[in-house]
């Protein structure tokens, strides 16, 4: 058997661990990436990458229907669905051969296969060759990531009951689709596919879609997924599912029953702890199988990490990276911790949602005064000038202190935006010091520093 050894051992080569092992390598590690499948993990070849080349083309078709408002007279706008999804497979490609690229300047070794711990400093990998390899290491982070859950009535069948996986493999456009659960992958899902031409209908057990999103929001991507043609069914379930002539039949526990061509299950992920060896190397995990760890990313065994979705929590890309940079950084005891009061994520749906910190309710439980500064973007001039002025930047702030709690924002360019108050927060800057901030005009930032001058009764353009 093939021995290896590194000072830092990373298994799982997804947005965590390959950011891990270049940061080693940058600090003077000599680091080795484990991993059976491509450099990216779903992140880049299944999750964030593929769906936002997909959303990119939805935005595209939002603003061609849009276009004879501007004088511009375009005479049809059907989709190829085949040369869509060959710009998606291009664009995650392109994103790999770079990350790989990057490994090899770095000099970081890819090793190619499945990777299970044999001990606290050993991992016997089953190479994608056929041979084993025994890799040594110092130190190891496991960066494993999840896959997506499953629920009864549901069984993946990778032809028309599917995962993300599934659906970014599509070859035809499906005429109707029924997508189980409205969280983000959902709502991003039939947001895309409602503007390419499918017929969506959600079914979501609770009581409204994008639950954990502030309840304005909630209400505003409602009623554009309504008026854009998604059936939304909430606070029921699907209680038994038939298939006949590749359609699919559902009976929802209201009585009425849906018949489809696909079905989309986004209900929430499930770790990849099982089968890489914990129990030999004695790292302990929760009942749901997530890896425990402490506030420097350390399991109970000492020189083992554990990073990303695999150890639970906010269960992002951008999140994972960081984990691993900071995980990275314990290694060599600089005694680290993650800001996780600080994350930002977005949704990628037409409009954009993007949220920092607290929402209003979570403030308000945990004893807060809480002030919010709200500006709706048809106010906006920048946004009203690129036909785009749907919805609004919120701002929570304790309202005896001037901190910033927490924001979110829905329309163009939310993802972007967002950014703002997250650097506020990360800064500990007061909401004043936003509204000072002279914002150049016009753009839509502008609409962040008056939600701020809102916080005081201040917005000047706000009616």
């Amino acid at each position: 058997m093939e021995q290896k050894n590194f000072d830092l051992a990373v298994l799982g080569g997804g947005p965590g661990g390959y950011v891990a092992a270049i940061r080693a390598k940058k600090l003077g590690i000599n680091a080795a990436v484990i991993e059976k499948e491509n450099l990216g993990g779903v992140c880049l070849n299944w999750g964030c990458i593929p769906t936002k080349a997909l959303a990119h083309t939805s935005d595209v078709i939002e603003a061609i229907r849009k276009s004879a408002e501007l004088g511009i007279n375009i005479a049809g706008s059907d989709v190829d669905f085949s040369k869509v999804m060959e710009r998606k497979d291009k664009v995650v490609y392109m994103n790999r051969a770079g990350l790989e690229y990057n490994f090899k300047k770095n000099q970081i070794e890819i090793i190619r296969g499945e990777g299970r711990l044999a001990s606290k400093n050993k991992i016997i990998v089953k190479g994608n060759d056929g041979n084993t390899i025994e890799v040594n290491a110092k130190n190891i982070i496991i960066a494993t990531g999840s896959h997506a859950s499953s629920v009864p009535p549901f069984i993946l069948d990778n032809e028309g009951i599917l995962d993300n996986v599934g659906i970014l493999s599509l070859k035809e456009l499906p005429e109707s689709m029924l997508v189980v659960g409205g969280g983000v992958v959902g709502c991003e899902f039939s947001s895309i596919f409602a503007t390419l031409g499918t017929k969506v209908t959600i079914v979501e057990l609770m009581p409204s879609i994008l639950l954990n999103e502030d309840e304005e929001v909630s209400m505003l991507i409602n009623k554009i997924f309504t008026k854009k043609g998604i059936n939304i069914h909430t606070g029921i379930t699907v209680g038994n599912v038939s298939k006949e002539n590749n359609k699919y039949t559902c009976k929802l526990s209201n009585g009425e029953t849906i018949t489809v061509d696909k079905i989309l299950v986004s209900v929430g992920r499930k770790p990849n702890s099982d089968n890489i060896g914990l129990a030999e190397a004695g790292v302990a995990t929760d009942a749901k199988g997530f890896i425990k760890v402490d506030e420097y990313l350390r399991t109970n065994i000492d020189n083992i990490f554990a990073i990303g979705d695999v150890i639970g929590g906010y269960q992002l890309a951008h999140v994972a990276s960081s984990e691993g940079i900071i995980a990275v950084d314990n290694v060599l005891n600089k005694n680290k911790e993650m800001k996780y009061n600080v994350i930002p994520w977005a949704i990628f749906t037409i409009p954009e949602i993007g949220t920092v910190g607290l929402s209003k309710k979570q403030a308000v439980e945990k004893g807060y005064d809480v002030c919010t500064g709200m500006f709706p973007f048809k106010n906006s001039g920048k946004a009203v000038a690129i036909q785009d002025n749907e919805g609004f930047v919120k701002i929570f702030t304790d309202s005896s202190t001037g901190e910033i709690l927490g924001s979110t924002v829905i329309g163009p360019r939310a993802s972007d935006l967002i950014h703002e108050v997250a650097l506020g927060m990360s800064g500990e800057l007061t909401v004043d010091q936003i509204a000072e901030t002279v914002h150049a005009h016009p753009t839509l930032s502008e609409a962040v520093m008056e939600a701020a001058e809102d916080c005081f009764g201040l917005s000047i353009h706000k009616v």
